[in-house]
């Protein structure tokens, strides 16, 4: 499976991009602050349902505007994939395969196998074990939907049970 098209509507600093990709190998080029490291974001969110590097959603949406969407189209063996996020400010966020929406969140995650490994990545060198356990559970959860939900209902029982020690 690879990414063949790309599409962006007002996410992070890009109005607006249109992306033919190859599934040979593909460069972005461009000076500081010209959204290479957001293209590359909005791949990653189109895998995971979330930014890698701002947790909070509508902080994604480019400053003035109303909403975001990503889309991705994506060959699978010789059937086009569509994946489609869309944002608009103040409500939730819509995540569809084929233009069918996911009762969960959690459902789409492995359908679209991605690692990204970053210039942050070296705190999983030179951290403690907490920053390894989570870059290996990410990789995990994509491939076991059993493993993510029991690591989701793991780290809420353990955020429920914090809030009880307060």
């Amino acid at each position: 499976m690879f990414l063949k098209q790309l599409n962006i509507i007002n996410f992070k600093n890009c109005n607006e991009a249109n992306l033919e990709l190859s599934s040979k190998v593909n460069c972005f080029l461009g000076n500081n602050g010209e959204g290479k490291t957001n293209l590359l974001d909005a791949i990653y969110y189109l895998s995971f349902c979330k930014s890698y590097f701002n947790s909070i959603d509508s902080q994604n949406i480019k400053h003035d505007e109303p909403f975001f969407v990503i889309e991705g189209i994506y060959e699978n063996n010789t059937k086009d994939e569509t994946v489609y996020c869309g944002l608009k400010r103040n409500q939730k966020k819509i995540f569809k395969r084929n233009k069918k929406n996911y009762d969960r969140l959690a459902d789409h995650i492995g359908t679209i196998p991605l690692v990204i490994i970053s210039p942050i990545d070296v705190l999983l060198i030179i951290e403690g074990s907490d920053i390894r356990r989570k870059f290996v559970d990410g990789i995990i959860s994509q491939y076991d939907k059993n493993y993510l939900n029991h690591l989701l209902n793991y780290n809420k029982a353990l955020h429920h049970r914090n809030l009880l020690l307060k």
